[in-house]
């Protein structure tokens, strides 16, 4: 699915929603690639604010990024992308 939204203003809500819920998926993705895999090769013993500023930001990004498992989020998310034209 595109990122890109049309320029000339006249985008469908579940369009922008999708396009949103897309962006927060692959930031998702990549805060996971990011902090919790590559960072798993960092000794952080000797720097304990370092590992608590890692442990926070990971744990904040899931916090938001659960949104997307709401209920009522996936059934949007799926009426949105069964009335797109294929």
């Amino acid at each position: 699915m595109s990122l890109d939204l049309p320029a000339d203003g006249d985008v469908a809500y579940a369009d922008a929603v999708t396009v949103l819920a897309t962006a927060l998926d692959q930031l998702g993705a990549r805060i996971h690639r990011d902090l919790h895999v590559e960072s798993s090769h960092l000794d952080v013993s000797a720097d304990p604010q370092l590992a608590n500023t890692l442990t926070g930001f990971s744990a904040y990004a899931d916090e938001c990024l659960s949104v997307l498992d709401n209920p009522a989020v996936t059934r949007a998310l799926a009426a949105a992308q069964a009335d797109q034209p294929r």
